[in-house]
């Protein structure tokens, strides 16, 4: 039996695909979700063989998902969904193992469960699925920004990146060289630099974790972060549980 999750933020396209599964014998839809939150930890506790995976979703779009699938050490075959061609053909190119481009019919998913049984029966055609999607995934990972203005490109290698923090429609970079304001969210930013480098502490920072040494407490339950540097970061209440759990790991 193969397992799968649907991700797609739309009720009737998660039950028209759970629908078309339905109709090819050997599939459970362990998962029918309508956002990638708690999407990984859920990964992790049921191990399906293959998620669904819509590109442009509220929150979280499908790509910046699938890296952090991706990093899983046993990480699921992806296959994109959406309704965009654009957003296909990129996919495609990407090398996830497959798309749907919303509305697809019969022969069109049948095609793709097809290959993916293929995939999931082969043990070499899997693991080459996979070594493709770790590239592709790798491949998103930022080593440098590159910061143009009307006067000049400035290049940042992420090994000098010390912290981050938000500043309207822009984030502010401190690095080893001094300070360079970069349009992006610090989300966007974050899905991108190399992975467990950065931690965020704060809905608006986010900091080199190797950098910080002290978590402080301060007037009621406000907490800082205190890095090598000098540096004092603000950080949130959301993000303290996994901040001590980066310090004392």
């Amino acid at each position: 039996m193969r397992s799968a999750f649907i991700v797609d933020d739309e009720t009737m396209a998660r039950g028209n695909l759970i629908d078309a599964l339905e109709q090819h014998g050997g599939w459970n839809v362990l998962q029918s979700l309508p956002s990638g939150e708690h999407l990984v930890a859920e990964v992790i506790k049921h191990q399906p063989d293959v998620v669904f995976l819509d590109i442009q979703m509220p929150g979280d779009d499908g790509m910046a998902i699938a890296k952090r699938l991706l990093r899983l050490q046993q990480a699921p075959l992806i296959v994109f969904v959406t309704a965009h061609s654009q957003y296909a053909v990129e996919a495609f190119e990407l090398y996830a193992v497959d798309y749907l481009l919303k509305p697809f019919n019969d022969d069109r998913l049948a095609q793709c469960v097809a290959r993916l049984e293929h995939q999931l029966d082969n043990h070499d055609a899997i693991d080459q699925a996979r070594s493709a999607q770790t590239a592709w995934a790798e491949s998103l990972t930022l080593d440098r920004l590159v910061i143009k203005s009307s006067t000049s490109v400035r290049i940042i290698e992420t090994a000098q990146i010390l912290w981050l923090a938000t500043n309207g429609n822009y984030v502010d970079i401190h690095h080893t060289d001094g300070k360079h304001l970069i349009r992006a969210s610090l989300k966007h930013l974050l899905d991108r630099l190399p992975t467990g480098e950065f931690i965020q502490l704060h809905r608006g920072y986010a900091a080199r974790a190797s950098l910080i040494r002290e978590l402080k407490a301060g007037d009621g339950e406000r907490q800082s972060a205190v890095l090598a540097t000098g540096d004092t970061l603000p950080v949130g209440k959301s993000y303290r549980h996994a901040l001590l759990d980066k310090l004392c790991g």
